[in-house]
């Protein structure tokens, strides 16, 4: 929207509210993307200055200054002394980064106010006024709408919408037409209406339509009080209960704009940079060249500043630092050959060679069972050639690009094999192994941090921040388009089809850029042997699984889903029955009125909010704690069940809708650059949320069948696998005697623990040792355990101290796991994976602790998963190699489930198995449970 401007103005003050800024940017940006090797958090800091930046690109404003609160009460505390009571404590990882912004502003040379007594919106309340009366137009960066109060043709506030881009100028237009009063009559709306975020309360019932309704007909707020008796209605009775209390907000809400700040507006301009200053702080704070020269240039009004060094900061136009190909279309067969022949390296090459690398980059829809390519792209240097896919229709130059990509495959960089491997057999291609994937080395080298898309991992990797397409790739794409609408959307070229597709080129060269910054850190590392010999060849495996998907018996689904619905359906009357009154069974502060108000029940804890917590886990306790009242523990039972069958008909639902129509099968997207510690997920639908512990969720298992041409579904999985690994990293002679035994693993373990012989041992026994066992290898604290086994902390504390007198290395090893974190900055699993934690540094206890309790188990957890992926690798090759039609359709937690040809079952249980079993060498034996069954379930052991 246009400015609008009552006379000409000597130029533009642009005035920030520092606090609202710092905190948008904060919760905007994950602390775990954005924190130094020390632990330092630096999300709210490269977030402000980001913003910042744009705004001042956009506006081009010639004068600066940003306004902070400072501790300590103001006046307003005084004049309602809960005001902003129940704001919650700003998070620690923010408070330490606040002197960094600072810090950060000073040296590029802007002026920030602090005035004890006040609050940051009375300084720049004071600017703003301050600005118009120099006869600058001044514009107020702010998330809080008091500032709206300042709004007139020389002041305009720009007000952030859901994304931080979209700032709304906020004239006295845009007021009236918002909340239908002035700028000037702003305040007296707030009064009435109140601010919850302020502790500010209004007149009950009223809000902003009421409130400028009353403001129009009586002109303000003092009017209203004078004709108070004269408005109708429960809303008047209101007002004039609470017009003391609306009075006294607007004397609270009322900004003052006459603070002595000791500076003039002539003080404000902003190009005296420090760019020594700077450059310390950025590189304390680990930010990239990019981004400090972005800054430098924006903040030194477009022109780039000498550095320390005497050579001139690079261009800030990230554009600019991407190296765009030259570009052509292949029209056929023959020009893609010439090209290739003129461009692509010589074959022989290998991975670490820079010269001979080259990038292959496809376009469309990758998603399971329904692939369909757009485009492909073959970059080589500066050079790149367009397959578009009105051209890939024709055999001659599939079989072309097939020949290219066979005879260079080994220097050949994709991002995201396994999407690569559906969208070139979409076209008829075979995808070979390529030599580098920049999706998962980036996984590697970060696998905290998960990129979703080409422009997050370019940000992450290479400081560079570019727009994201408009379009999606790769498995991105909008689910409700046709495959032919979506895959026509990305097709290269223009209308006439001469030049290629610009964003297509640029996602390659994005590539090419992450594979020459991804390589030698992977090599530094120490990464290289897990790409190569675990996640690229997992990739091909999974692939295989997704293309291939898994039969179900859809009537079988919809009995369940119907059966389910009835349960629902039934719990739920029983519930209403119980409650006397048709209460939502989803509404939490409905169940609170009847459960702790209309039946008197004693509430467990507390939410973050104040009301009382109706989680699943105060929902058991109430109901094993109210066991002898009928009417409590009828209605308890009832929504306890209509909770778990509503969930299981949920996911019945979502399996039903992931069904191929083509081939009735569930094609899963196996997730895997999600999980840092290199567990394997799913999605779309995610299988890994059937439940397995109790028999209604195990049913939804034998809705999976073997599919046509098979004969049975086995299932094959590891037992107690962590704790075979935390034995084996460990080296405890007990514990590993414990598995050596051959007895019953927990009953044997806890007699050690309580010195009793194992047919002694009681079933609690067994069960805390066993949860006690687990915990450790999952990293559970002692108050976990108290809560698990709805024991005392105490008592959860004396049988850690039990376990640990018992294996006492084991205490040893879990120790060191944390102190080797702290030294290194990371752990390593048995292959050599690295997850970090800058956490363990933090200066939050908070995070301290989750850091401590994450890095104590990421190395068993980590060595489970790369156990897993080594068993899934061996035993697909088992089963090619061997001949074998049977195949691995599902991995789930630490499960493999094969569809098992007619006449396969015993050879390929044995192929399988041994595959699982001897992955690794242990210790201790790896054991596999194995069973084969007409449908997933019957297959369970």
């Amino acid at each position: 929207m246009a400015q609008q401007e009552s006379t000409p103005t000597r130029g533009t003050l642009l005035v920030v509210d520092g606090h609202s800024l710092a905190f948008r940017a904060f919760f905007a940006l994950p602390v775990d993307n954005f924190s130094t090797s020390s632990g330092q958090a630096t999300n709210a800091v490269w977030g402000f200055a980001s913003m910042l930046s744009q705004v001042i690109d956009s506006e081009k404003p010639d004068h600066l200054a940003v306004a902070f609160d400072v501790k300590g009460g103001t006046f307003r505390n005084e004049l309602l002394p809960q005001y902003k009571g129940t704001r919650d404590a700003a998070p620690e990882e923010l408070l330490t980064q606040l002197p960094l912004i600072q810090e950060m502003l000073a040296a590029l040379g802007v002026t920030y106010i602090e005035k004890p007594g006040y609050e940051g919106d009375d300084v720049i309340g004071t600017l703003a006024t301050m600005g118009e009366q120099a006869g600058y137009h001044t514009l107020v960066l702010s998330g809080d709408r008091d500032a709206f109060q300042l709004i007139d043709d020389n002041i305009t506030v720009l007000y952030p919408g859901h994304h931080f881009k979209d700032l709304k100028h906020m004239t006295p237009d845009e007021v009236v037409a918002k909340y239908k009063v002035t700028p000037q009559q702003y305040p007296d709306l707030a009064a009435l209406r109140g601010e919850t975020a302020d502790n500010i309360p209004g007149v009950p019932g009223v809000g902003d339509g009421f409130a400028a309704k009353w403001i129009n007909q009586y002109g303000s707020l003092d009017a209203i009080r004078e004709h108070a008796d004269e408005i109708g209605g429960k809303k008047g009775e209101a007002l004039r209960a609470n017009i003391d209390q609306v009075m006294l907000n607007r004397k609270v809400n009322a900004l003052v704009r006459d603070v002595d700040l000791g500076v003039t507006v002539d003080d404000l301009t902003f190009s005296g940079i420090d760019a020594g200053r700077l450059d310390t702080l950025f590189t304390k704070l680990e930010f990239g060249s990019r981004t400090k020269s972005r800054l430098l240039k924006t903040f030194n009004n477009g022109v780039a500043p000498v550095l320390p060094s005497g050579a001139a900061a690079p261009a800030a136009d990230d554009s600019a630092t991407l190296d765009m190909p030259h570009a052509e279309h292949a029209a056929d067969a023959a020009s893609l050959r010439a090209w290739a022949e003129r461009h692509m390296p010589a074959t022989g090459g290998t991975a670490s060679d820079g010269a001979s690398d080259w990038v292959l980059y496809a376009s469309g829809d990758a998603r399971p069972g329904r692939a369909a390519i757009a485009v492909v792209v073959l970059l080589v240097g500066g050079e790149a050639i367009v397959v578009d896919k009105a051209t890939l229709a024709d055999d001659a130059t599939v079989d072309a690009l097939r020949d290219v990509i066979d005879a260079h495959a080994d220097t050949m960089t994709v991002h995201g094999y396994k999407e690569h491997l559906h969208l070139l057999a979409a076209a008829g291609v075979a995808l070979p192994t390529p030599a580098f994937d920049t999706k998962l080395a980036g996984y590697l080298v970060k696998p905290d941090f998960h990129a979703d898309t080409l422009e997050q991992a370019s940000a992450q990797f290479l400081d560079l921040h570019l727009e994201e397409r408009e379009e999606a790739t790769q498995g991105l794409l909008d689910l409700d388009a046709g495959a032919d609408e979506t895959a026509d959307s990305t097709a290269a070229g223009t209308d006439d089809g001469t030049e290629p597709d610009q964003g297509v080129l640029r996602d390659a060269a994005i590539i090419a850029a992450l594979a020459r910054e991804l390589k030698p850190r992977i090599a530094a590392d120490e990464q290289s042997k897990l790409l190569t010999d675990i996640e690229l060849p997992v990739s091909r495996v999974l692939y295989g699984l997704e293309a291939e998907g898994a039969k179900v018996d859809e009537r079988r689904l919809e009995d369940m889903r119907a059966g389910f619905a009835a349960d629902a359906e039934q719990a739920q009357r029983i519930a209403w029955e119980n409650a006397g009154s048709r209460v939502n069974l989803q509404s939490p502060k409905q169940l609170a009125k009847v459960l702790f108000e209309d039946m008197g029940l004693k509430p467990t804890k507390r939410t973050k909010s104040g009301s009382y917590t109706t989680n699943a886990d105060a929902l058991q306790t109430l109901y094993v704690r109210n066991a002898d009242d009928e009417r409590a523990s009828g209605f308890l039972g009832a929504l306890l069940r209509h909770r778990e069958t509503n969930k299981l008909k949920q996911i019945v639902a979502t399996l039903i809708d992931a069904v191929n129509p083509a081939d009735g099968r569930i094609h899963t997207t196996f997730e895997q650059t999600v999980a840092a510690t290199g567990r394997l997920s799913s999605v779309d639908p995610n299988l890994q949320n059937i439940p397995n512990r109790n028999a209604a969720g195990r049913e939804i298992r034998s809705a999976f069948v073997p599919g046509e041409g098979y004969e049975s579904l086995m299932s094959c999985d590891y037992s107690q696998v962590e704790l075979r690994i935390m034995a084996h990293l460990s080296g405890d002679e007990a514990l590993i005697e414990a598995f050596r035994s051959g007895a019953d693993f927990h009953r044997y373990v806890a007699s050690l623990v309580y010195q009793l012989p194992v047919d002694e041992i009681s079933a609690d026994q067994r069960s805390h040792v066993k949860a006690m066992s687990y915990g450790l290898a999952y990293g559970l604290s002692t108050y976990g355990l108290s809560q698990q086994l709805k024991i005392s902390p105490g008592e959860a504390e004396g049988l850690k101290n039990k376990y640990f007198a018992t294996f006492g290395k084991v205490h040893d090893y879990l120790e060191s796991c944390v102190a080797e974190a702290r030294r290194k900055g990371y752990t390593e699993t048995m292959f050599g994976r690295r997850r970090y934690f800058p956490g363990l540094k933090s200066t939050s206890r908070n995070v301290r602790d989750a850091a401590e309790r994450a890095a104590l188990n990421a190395p068993i957890q980590g060595t489970a998963a790369d156990i897993m992926k080594i068993a899934m690798i061996h035993a697909d090759s088992a089963l090619r190699d061997g001949g074998l039609k049977s195949r691995i359709i599902l991995q789930i937690h630490d499960e493999l489930v094969v569809e098992i040809a007619p006449g396969e079952a015993e050879r390929a249980t044995a192929l399988v198995r041994d595959a699982m079993e001897h992955a690794v060498a242990l210790d201790v034996p790896l054991d596999v449970s194995t069973g084969i069954g007409d449908d997933w379930q019957l297959a369970a052991h």
